[in-house]
């Protein structure tokens, strides 16, 4: 016997909230690590990908897309390695599915920048010998929890992001730019200092 129509009206709203919440829930991000090399000029970074195609790019001078090269690229199914093919322009290809990427990328002029296609939760790790925190010489994109990581390193991270930049300096760097503005400070009060004491002379 059929239920009447009043009794079905419930689990009839209930699917239709379901399916509500699952068509206005944002995608999970994916992941990505990022560790700062010693030195400063290189990174390596593990990130997660889904589908069958990846795309290594940087933005140019023009926001344009600008192919990033990478060394030790590797993609890594659940049982290992998987063969990938290079499809020019930055772009590989690989059978669907899931897979961490590991790869190596230069980073010039102690400035890191990492693109997405899609937003990621990223975590960069920078060795204890550098620093973002002074705005006058360091940055980061907006959004990031920076925090204090094992032995000294400093860990930047954010929950969803598209475009990535971090600016870090050395201790050396920051001390230059401290001596630096303490010697036209004081060159500033020296030449300054004798136009407010003739003011004054004159105001009198």
């Amino acid at each position: 016997m059929r239920a009447p129509h009043r009794d079905r009206r419930g689990p009839a709203l209930a699917a239709l909230c379901l399916a509500l919440i699952l068509l206005c829930a944002p995608a999970a991000a994916e992941e990505a690590v990022v560790r700062v090399l010693p030195d400063g000029t290189a990174y390596e970074a593990t990130i997660t990908v889904t589908g069958s195609e990846y795309t290594f790019w940087t933005p140019g001078m023009l926001g344009e897309r600008v192919p990033l090269q990478v060394e030790a690229l590797e993609v890594l199914g659940s049982t290992g390695p998987v063969e990938y093919q290079d499809a020019g322009r930055g772009v590989i290809t690989f059978p669907e599915g899931n897979y961490t990427i590991t790869f190596r990328a230069p980073v010039r002029d102690n400035h890191l920048v990492m693109a997405f296609d899609t937003p990621y939760a990223v975590t960069v790790d920078l060795p204890g010998d550098f620093d973002v925190k002074n705005p006058l010489i360091g940055m980061v994109s907006p959004g990031a929890e920076i925090s204090s990581g094992p032995n000294g390193t400093t860990e930047i991270a954010w929950d969803q992001i598209r475009l990535v930049e971090v600016r870090f300096y050395t201790p050396e760097r920051e001390i230059l730019l401290t001596t630096f503005g303490t010697i036209w400070i004081a060159v500033a009060v020296v030449l300054i200092l004798p136009y407010l004491v003739s003011r004054k002379r004159g105001g009198e």
